[in-house]
């Protein structure tokens, strides 16, 4: 988590393509391990429609939904990285 923490934290700080960029290969990357594990090791009733580990995963996609919506209305095609305000970071 110590890594996820800082990524956002440098977000704050710096809030523009790059950080958020970071931000998201880190969550996904954390994400997908933190799943395999609760998955490897029956928590939460993996396989089962309504359990723990399913409205988990489904609060790691709701988060990535965000922080990839984010990025693409940030993101211009050959041209250089705009700046986003402290207010669309925090928003």
């Amino acid at each position: 988590h110590e890594e996820c923490e800082e990524a956002l934290a440098l977000l704050l700080r710096h809030p523009d393509v790059e950080a958020l960029t970071k931000v998201m290969e880190l969550l996904t990357e954390h994400f997908q391990h933190e799943e395999s594990l609760m998955k490897a090791s029956g928590f939460g009733s993996p396989g089962e429609k309504f359990s723990p580990y399913a409205n988990h995963v489904k609060d790691h996609e709701r988060i990535l939904d965000i922080g990839f919506v984010e990025l693409a209305k940030h993101q211009q095609p050959n041209s250089s990285i705009p700046e986003m305000t402290c207010s669309e970071a925090s928003a």
